[in-house]
């Protein structure tokens, strides 16, 4: 699992993105222009299948916890 941050790259594809929260979260961020906008924040264990829609979109854990994205 990974524990920094991580920019996807720009992908039609829906993604499921598995959390292991050992007390933190891990933000979504999609890139609009130069800006990061959050999308969503999950701060608990747990799968969640996303539908990412095409621009980037940058994951970032903190306080401990990690995550895994599958396509």
């Amino acid at each position: 699992m990974q524990s920094q941050q991580y920019i996807a790259p720009a992908s039609l594809a829906p993604v499921t993105l598995a959390v292991k929260a050992n007390g933190g979260s891990v933000k979504v961020e999609k890139q609009v222009g130069a800006d990061w906008v959050v999308s969503d924040v999950f701060a608990q264990d747990g799968a969640w299948r996303l539908d990412l829609g095409y621009s980037q979109t940058r994951f970032t854990p903190s306080a401990g916890a990690v995550f895994e994205i599958y396509s």
